[in-house]
């Protein structure tokens, strides 16, 4: 009886160590006990995460989905997984440590890890450097652009023009317009069946990015860049299937059926039915999601950080000009303090560029402290000088610099 019963614990320890090894958790976090909060945070987030501990951890386990969080000591388990060169198919990786060397900094990176954060660490903090994380990763232009190359149309105000849907993600699109579209202003697209897979869709779109050049032979072409409107759970639902779709490959339809329904214009690349469409969304589910993006889309890791400014990272929806209220997190013990920022710079490769404005005493002297102190972040995949003065913020409200734009209140 005593031999069935070992037999019995035995083949449980090998099932449990088997499925650790073979599913693949959204988020996996490794430690001996020093990472309680961040599980909590996930918990809070209601994130699927596996949380193993010490003895627990088994010597193979494979990559999470999405993120992977891990002490020092338990950052190794990654050294056997393959990377991509920082590709989507990585999942994010955070060092959380107490004590750190130029050794482990450079132990991290060849492991492809993302960020590394010194404790203490501010926790509102970590829990945006989590959300971010999940949501937008290290760099927001990773984001899987689709090409589609088709005639569309847009309207703004009264008037309808037409245009070329020359890419799109799951944010925003860029066209091509005979015509000026000037940035700050809201379009909406008139997306047809031929593009979508399925039934027309009409987007809610703000210009972020507007120029005039020489486009693939095209002379007098607005390049312009949008970013989507919120979306209800519908509208989103289907803009992903049609992403999900396109990166599949799309099946070219009829020229001659396309250009009657676009407008005149020929396609490079449309899309066929959808197998298997969502029947009935998650309406609920969606509306929660949707949320928590927004809210990571409000976090900002500044760089190159100064009493008159800092360089963000990549951001689809900040144009120049617009004007920021921003939160700014420095020591653990405090809370942020505030800051205005207007965008002076949008640089696809190099980020954006804040220039703050109107600076008040006590805001500068804890700017000048945040500068000169070692930051609590530091991102892994930047090198080691552009990596100093790392500091995270939040957008609390913004106004694009325009008289007729309304203001919008992000708390």
């Amino acid at each position: 009886m005593l031999q069935q019963k070992q037999r019995t614990a035995d083949v449980e320890e090998i099932d449990e160590e088997t499925l650790w090894m073979t599913t693949t958790p959204s988020v996996l976090l490794l430690d001996d006990g020093e990472l309680d909060d961040v599980r909590e945070l996930l918990e809070e987030l209601q994130f699927e995460c596996l949380h193993l501990r010490g003895g627990e951890i088994p010597d193979r386990i494979e990559p999470p989905e999405r993120l992977f969080i891990a002490t020092p000591r338990r950052a190794m388990t990654a050294k056997e997984w393959p990377l991509s060169g920082g590709g989507s198919s990585d999942p994010f990786k955070i060092g959380i440590v107490s004590e750190d060397s130029n050794t482990l900094r450079s132990m991290l990176r060849r492991m492809g890890f993302n960020l590394l954060i010194r404790r203490p660490v501010h926790p509102y903090a970590l829990r945006l450097l989590i959300l971010r994380a999940l949501y937008s990763g290290d760099e927001r232009r990773r984001e899987s652009r689709v090409p589609v190359g088709y005639g569309i149309t847009y309207r703004s105000g009264v008037r309808r023009r037409r245009a070329m849907l020359v890419e799109f993600t799951a944010r925003g699109c860029r066209l091509l317009s005979d015509h000026p579209i000037r940035t700050g202003s809201r379009l909406t697209l008139n997306l047809p069946g031929e593009v979508t897979g399925d039934r027309s869709l009409q987007l809610r779109a703000k210009v972020v990015r507007s120029h005039v050049g020489d486009t693939g032979g095209l002379r007098d072409q607005h390049t312009v860049g949008l970013c989507f409107e919120k979306l209800d759970a519908r509208k989103r639902a289907q803009l992903l299937e049609m992403l999900k779709h396109r990166e599949g490959g799309a099946v070219t339809t009829s020229p001659g059926r396309a250009a009657a329904r676009s407008g005149g214009s020929t396609p490079i690349a449309a899309a066929g039915s959808i197998d298997d469409r969502r029947k009935n969304p998650r309406a609920a589910f969606e509306h929660t999601v949707r949320s928590l993006d927004e809210e990571a889309n409000l976090v900002l890791m500044g760089r190159d950080l100064s009493v008159t400014g800092m360089r963000i990272e990549p951001h689809p929806d900040l144009a120049v000009g617009t004007k920021l209220r921003l939160a700014i997190y420095g020591s653990p013990t405090e809370e942020p303090f505030t800051v205005r920022a207007r965008v002076v710079r949008n640089d696809e490769d190099d980020g954006v560029g804040l220039r703050f404005e109107q600076i008040a005493a006590g805001v500068g002297a804890r700017l000048e402290s945040l500068v000169a102190s070692l930051p609590s972040v530091e991102s892994l995949h930047d090198s080691e000088t552009d990596a100093l003065g790392s500091v995270v913020s939040r957008i609390l409200e913004s106004e694009e610099d325009w008289p007729e734009s309304p203001r919008r209140e992000l708390l």
